[in-house]
């Protein structure tokens, strides 16, 4: 009895392995009864052929379940029924084996797990929140290319995954593109089924900061990578994790804190209403965006003649040896391997299409600048949910614009503030100060002494992994009790409110001039951009830094003369005698100020003559 369980575990053992374990015994149980066959055969019968003889005769005619019929012996009919038995389990087994085969790599194939012949593909390790806008941008991005398609990795099944981008992109010409597969981002294996060398970029998009630490480290260590350097983007949500990821992708990783740059881009949005328009603008594939461009023809002329020589595209800076440099001296010369910055429509549409500067009238340039000392009050709800580690950055920031007299209120429900506010410091006369209270509370929010004309700004409590729309639901809950106070009040705040899905600021828009700051459309569009372009990473690094030329809303009367219509080179030319590099406008009509974007217009064709108003703004980089 044992000696046939361990006989029957063996060849359960056999069985578990593969197909062709199975064939094996099969053939085995065959030969085995073709033996007895051919020795009962061999016995009973008076032929003349041989043992081997026999043994191959029965063999083949068990193999297609025919036996002989030469006699009606009862050895032969037992024979001949022992045959057509095994014929006929024989041909059953295989066909049920490939039939199996074949649905188990259709199901394989359906399931992601089978290996792409993908070549400069983007391609996306895991699935996150804004996966959807991510996807989005790429598409946008590689609209004029045929074969550039997306191959995403993460552990979702991939029927699943594919509805839901079906779901999300609707057309073919979309859907099509895109090509989920099943695994694991840092197992080496999984990564070498989605072609991880051949792939153009690697955009990392876990919210967990361990996974995108563990999915690094497994392409920058891989044994097989190849020898050139990986062009790999991804954020981190912890100051710890990103030095730490920072070390290990060196210079082939352009790994973002995204945790201090989106409070820094709080800090310089609350003071400017329309700034965080500009910024989306900026980072996104929808309308203009950045492009790094040469052009001979402007190599030994300067700055500011390079920045009237494009018509429809605003040149803004200069890219030296990796170094950026915005809003440079409109002196300086334009070097043989300088790249200009450029803000265009696309990357063919940056042409030197720009008129002669001969062509400007001079007479319409106001030489004034005027800037007098304002004292502000900052109000900043909230961001204390996870630390505050937000609100220290963005604070220390705000110090940095603000003039001296100014204060800023810091209103959460987190007693840790106070010890924050005595670390902060501040050269300048800047009052920080706490008021310790729950900001979903009506009852609070009313106890609050916000004057007309004071600046609130809303950060969201998203820490990069709690949920999006509980964290939305709690901004706009704040969001609508201080509409309706400034409204009960006859008051005029300066909102600012911090999204992070875009779709809630269109739900809850009302006819208030507030502005928006959709972190996660900034955070997803600047790790697509980068992902196209590395030098952008530099950029955008830049322009949340408060060193150097920042983004400015100044009155346009301190420009030009707005008598008549007049183009925008004209603006141009004024602005550059300040020193600063114009890059759009923004509308001062209430109907305007109150859509969605603002009443912002970046890269504004130059050529054309517009009609301003008094309390337009011109959109400028400048170093204050």
């Amino acid at each position: 009895m044992k000696l046939f369980q361990r006989l029957r575990y063996q060849i359960d053992k056999s069985l578990s392995r593969s197909f062709l374990s199975v064939i094996y015994i099969l053939f085995i149980v065959v030969v085995l009864v073709v033996l007895l066959i051919t020795t009962l055969d061999f016995q009973s019968s008076g032929q003349s052929n041989s043992f081997i003889e026999r043994f191959f005769d029965f063999f083949f005619a068990s193999l297609i379940g025919e036996g002989n019929d030469s006699n009606s012996s009862l050895v032969n009919i037992l024979n001949n029924t022992v045959i057509a038995i095994t014929g006929l389990f024989f041909s059953s087994v295989v066909i049920g084996l490939i039939v199996n085969v074949i649905s188990d790599r259709i199901d394989e194939i359906r399931q992601g797990k089978s290996a792409i012949q993908e070549s400069d593909h983007q391609l996306i390790l895991g699935w996150s929140s804004g996966i959807s806008l991510v996807i989005r941008e790429l598409l946008l991005a590689n609209e004029n290319k045929t074969n550039a398609n997306i191959v995403i990795l993460d552990q979702m099944n991939p029927v699943e995954a594919n509805e839901k981008i079906q779901h999300m992109f609707s057309e073919k010409k979309d859907y099509q593109k895109i090509i989920p597969k099943q695994g694991a981002t840092y197992n080496r294996k999984h990564l070498n089924h989605v072609n991880l060398n051949a792939a153009k970029s690697v955009l990392i998009n876990h919210n967990d900061d361990m996974k995108t630490i563990k999915t690094l480290a497994a392409i920058i260590n891989n044994p097989d990578r190849k020898e050139e350097k990986y062009n790999i983007v991804s954020k981190l949500n912890k100051k710890e994790n990103y030095d730490l990821a920072k070390i290990i992708g060196g210079d082939e990783a352009q790994v973002l804190y995204f945790g201090d740059m989106l409070a820094r881009i709080d800090a310089q949005t609350c003071l400017q209403t329309g700034l965080a328009n500009v910024y989306l603008e900026l980072v996104n594939f929808d309308g203009d965006e950045i492009y790094f461009h040469k052009e001979k023809s402007l190599i030994g002329l300067n700055y500011g003649e390079a920045v009237i020589s494009y018509d429809s595209s605003s040149i803004i800076g200069i890219e030296r040896d990796g170094k950026i440099l915005i809003n440079p001296s409109f002196d300086e010369t334009i070097e043989a391997n300088d790249n200009l910055i450029a803000i265009s429509e696309d990357d063919d549409t940056v042409i030197k299409d720009g008129e002669s500067h001969t062509n400007i009238d001079t007479t319409k340039i106001v030489n004034t600048k005027s800037k007098t000392k304002k004292v502000e009050t900052v109000f900043i709800f909230g961001g204390a949910f996870d630390g505050l580690d937000k609100i220290n950055v963005v604070c220390s920031h705000l110090a940095k614009y603000l003039d001296s007299g100014s204060n800023i209120k810091l209103v959460n429900d987190n007693p840790n503030t106070l010890d924050l506010i005595e670390k902060l410091d501040s050269n300048k006369d800047i009052d920080i100060s706490f008021i310790n209270g729950d900001i979903k509370s009506r009852e609070f929010l009313d106890t609050l002494d916000i004057n007309d004309g004071d600046n609130v700004l809303i950060v969201s409590s998203f820490n990069g992994v709690n949920n999006i729309d509980d964290c939305d639901a709690e901004t706009l809950f704040t969001l609508i009790n201080l509409r309706d106070i400034e409204k009960k009040t006859n008051k005029n705040f300066l909102l600012t409110t911090e999204l992070i899905n875009s779709q809630n600021a269109e739900i809850f828009a009302s006819d208030s001039d507030d502005d928006y700051l959709y972190s996660e459309d900034i955070v997803q569009s600047m790790l697509v951009q980068i992902a196209e372009n590395p030098l952008l990473g530099k950029f955008f690094d830049y322009l949340s830094s408060p060193q150097g030329s920042e983004i400015y809303f100044r009155p346009i009367t301190d420009y030009v003369d707005i008598s008549e219509p007049i183009d925008f080179y004209t603006i141009c030319k004024s602005a550059g005698e300040k020193g600063e590099t114009a890059i759009g406008y923004q509308a001062s009509k209430k109907k305007k100020l109150r859509s969605l974007n603002a009443g912002v217009n970046i890269n504004p064709k130059k050529s054309q003559r517009r009609q301003y108003k008094p309390y337009d703004k011109i959109i400028v980089f400048s170093d204050n």
